[in-house]
């Protein structure tokens, strides 16, 4: 094990997981793979990694496999998982799609409990076309089972939002022109042609990627 995991474990930041409680595919990753954790105040921590949807914790393998979760979240300021980086800020987890030095897109995934999905004609449920179902899902100290209880729906939800080195971002007029300042005039004229801002990330990053060059 790697010696600042168990000096993690040694000062009490991290905590074992009720792994039969918890939906294993809700998390920002497919799987846990090898990465790196970086601190405020300390050296970063190296092993095997994934975030958690449901609590917005990082998650360690240990030597067997246990999963322990990271109860220092506030000390975390980004995470390398294989080759994706995550920036943590008020108290989340955003992926981030660079376009240039200390420069991208922060993209949260939110994950909402919806505990009482009312079901109406033809049994089709009153929330949006984004409500999905999975096997089990454990949130709020409450376990689901979505294959027999129509309480155990979920709303998924993607955020855009942009990032300038170590700060999250709304992503708005006034941001675009923080983050892009040699384009001032060119975000100016594209919002004057009566463009909005895209909502979909397939869309947002070629646009942004002509204010970086």
């Amino acid at each position: 094990m790697n010696k600042i995991l168990k000096s993690l474990i040694a000062a009490g930041l991290l905590a074992t997981v009720q792994t039969a409680a918890l939906a294993q595919d809700f998390y920002l990753m497919p799987a846990f793979a090898d990465g790196m954790v970086y601190f405020n105040n300390q050296r970063p921590a190296q092993g095997k990694l994934n975030i958690s949807v449901l609590d917005n914790t990082l998650r360690f393998l240990d030597a067997d496999g246990k999963e322990l979760a990271a109860t220092d979240n506030g000390n975390i300021t980004k995470v390398r998982i294989d080759t994706v980086w995550f920036l943590h800020s008020n108290d989340a987890y955003y992926r981030m799609y660079p376009l240039a030095v200390g420069v991208g897109v922060a993209l949260k995934h939110d994950l909402r409990v919806i505990p009482e999905a009312k079901k109406g004609a033809y049994g089709t449920t009153s929330q949006t076309s984004s409500i999905n179902q999975k096997s089990v899902l454990y949130a709020d100290g409450v376990t689901y089972n979505l294959n027999t209880d129509r309480k155990a729906q979920y709303e998924e939800t993607d955020i855009l939002f942009l990032y300038k080195d170590d700060a999250v971002l709304y992503l708005n007029k006034r941001n675009l022109r923080k983050v892009f300042p040699a384009h001032k005039e060119d975000i100016d004229a594209w919002f004057k042609a009566g463009n909005t801002i895209p909502d979909t990330l397939e869309e947002l990053l070629p646009l942004l990627r002509t204010w970086t060059e």
